[in-house]
């Protein structure tokens, strides 16, 4: 009898030591996986989460959100070479992350390598992707950059406004063109012409035609008597139907060239119209 409790203790201890064991061995595991993540893998796989998981995100959120891209920015020193600016790039290019959090993502990329380095892959998704909001968020971060061009190569700017490309990356094309250093030394007529030519189509969307108006103030200073020329005529053309941008004509005119042109009256729904869309 006492030979049998004395086998059961040993085959007891046995497994107690087994388990034992194994629960180093996963702790060991645990550690050294925590020892390989970065802190800002971490930080790259809480803020996808966030926008995952927090499909309304408040205040609180948001402030989470912004301090998360603050420390992920930090802690990559050593972009693009360490093992979070890979994963920055796995993230970005992973169709099934939210389109929020992969534009949240090109904010990192440009301050970590900056605003005239991007990497390769976001040239390519500048060039073959299919999302243009993200296409939009790359324009407005890097400019021609992401083109493939240097920074005052503005005729990408003026391809895209006449290509194609969706509503946002237009809009993202003209904030980059009002953004420009050095106007003097890269407007001129033929641009004019352009823009000219957009705002007269009958058939553009109003929400082209407008910023675009609205970017002839920059033109203005430089190209006065073409650009007053441009703007006078569009404000004369009261069947166009888009009172807002002859608003905006005259607004500049009246400003600029020290005119006298009586501003169009916009209706509280065409103003909501406006700031809404």
């Amino acid at each position: 009898m006492k030979i049998f409790f004395r086998r059961l203790l040993a085959s007891k201890k046995r497994r107690l030591l087994a388990a034992l064991a194994a629960l180093s061995l996963v702790l060991f595991y645990f550690v050294l996986s925590m020892l390989l993540v970065s802190p800002a893998e971490i930080n790259l796989e809480k803020l996808r989460r966030s926008w995952r998981e927090d499909l309304i995100c408040h205040e609180t959120c948001a402030a989470e959100r912004e301090a998360a891209v603050s420390e992920i920015t930090k802690e990559l020193k050593d972009y693009p070479d360490s093992k979070g600016a890979r994963s920055l790039e796995e993230y970005f290019l992973d169709e099934k992350n939210e389109t929020g959090f992969r534009i949240s993502l090109i904010e990192i990329i440009r301050e970590a390598g900056g605003a005239d380095n991007p990497p390769d892959y976001i040239k390519d998704f500048m060039a073959q992707g299919d999302n243009p909001l993200i296409r939009a968020a790359i324009l407005t971060a890097f400019g021609a950059s992401a083109l493939g061009a240097g920074n005052n190569s503005l005729d990408y700017y003026y391809e895209i406004l006449i290509g194609n490309d969706d509503l946002a990356v237009k809009l993202a094309a003209i904030g980059a063109l009002s953004s420009l250093a050095d106007k003097p030394d890269l407007f001129d007529n033929g641009q004019l012409e352009f823009i000219k030519k957009i705002i007269f189509n009958s058939g553009a969307d109003k929400r082209l035609r407008r910023p675009l108006i609205l970017l002839l103030n920059d033109y203005y200073p430089i190209l006065p008597v073409e650009t007053k020329n441009i703007l006078t005529a569009y404000y004369l053309t009261e069947s166009s139907g888009d009172s807002i941008s002859r608003a905006f004509a005259a607004d500049s005119l009246n400003r600029l060239g020290g005119e006298e042109f009586i501003v169009p009256e916009v209706s509280v729904q065409e103003w909501d119209e406006y700031y809404n869309n």
